[in-house]
């Protein structure tokens, strides 16, 4: 990450990774779980660095499917903050985001303090030696595979968008996209075998569509979601919090166990 920070400064510097750079570049790209964790914190009165520190904008990555907290890796650098400061707030802040059981990926929020090498989980835990290098690992995979994808020539020029599996950079078949009065439509056709037999087992059920939003708005407060301190499902004096995302860019679209939103059920013919 970037400079020493001020000597007294409390500060949290959360690493963006843009595995979209090839089609979307020069964009600090962060997910649901990072912006979360950055509202959490400036909430409570830290001050929370998007790295690099460049001036380029900032874009949150969203799905529309449900998926683990933490499924994506987050990497945070503390200045001035004990490490247990964080994790306590994480956990009491956190908790009922996440899934307090064997699968729930803890090594994937990677705490470090400046000046140390030794990393923690969200649980106030010791990582793994090289656990940074793993992720590092696999953000590069995960961007070298979806460089390829974006490379690959649609079999079907009647279906140009590739359809992945569970968002990953893997194709599965192929569709194309339109926007109709109940919002996004899509049509097309999946090409491996693996996924038709899922799909027929009902254990690939639904779409999700990820998106990178530039332009969002808090329903509690009227401005940017991005840069305010609600959390989208939280209740404020008995008002819940909504976001509103205004101005975005479609992604991807993949096949899931679980869609969020009940219209995106799988129909086939």
């Amino acid at each position: 990450m970037g400079a020493a920070a001020n000597d007294d400064l409390m500060e949290v510097r959360i690493e963006s990774f843009n595995p979209y750079e090839s089609r979307f570049p020069n964009r600090r790209v962060i997910t649901r779980d990072a912006l979360m964790l950055a509202k959490t914190l400036r909430a409570e009165g830290y001050k929370v660095v998007i790295e690099p520190d460049n001036g380029l904008p900032v874009y949150y990555l969203y799905s529309k499917g449900l998926r683990e907290w933490f499924a994506d890796p987050v990497n945070l650098l503390l200045f001035n903050i004990p490490i247990t400061v964080i994790t306590n707030l994480i956990t009491n802040q956190v908790q009922k985001l996440l899934d307090w059981n064997d699968k729930q990926p803890s090594h994937n929020l990677n705490i470090q303090t400046d000046g140390s090498s030794i990393s923690y989980n969200y649980l106030g835990l010791e990582q793994p030696v090289g656990n940074k290098q793993r992720i590092t690992t696999i953000r590069k995979e995960l961007k070298d595979g979806f460089d390829r994808c974006f490379n690959t020539i649609p079999p079907n020029i009647k279906f140009p968008t590739p359809i992945y599996l569970e968002h990953k950079p893997k194709i599965v078949g192929w569709c194309r996209l339109w926007e109709d009065e109940r919002g996004l439509a899509s049509e097309g056709y999946i090409t491996d075998k693996l996924v038709k037999r899922r799909i027929a087992q009902n254990r690939l059920n639904g779409a999700s569509v990820t998106g990178m939003a530039s332009r969002t708005l808090c329903s509690i407060c009227s401005s940017s979601y991005l840069n305010c301190n609600h959390i989208a499902g939280n209740e404020y004096e008995g008002q819940s919090c909504s976001n509103v995302i205004i101005e975005t860019d479609f992604v991807e679209t993949s096949l899931v166990k679980t869609p969020i939103n009940p219209q995106c059920i799988l129909g086939w013919q």
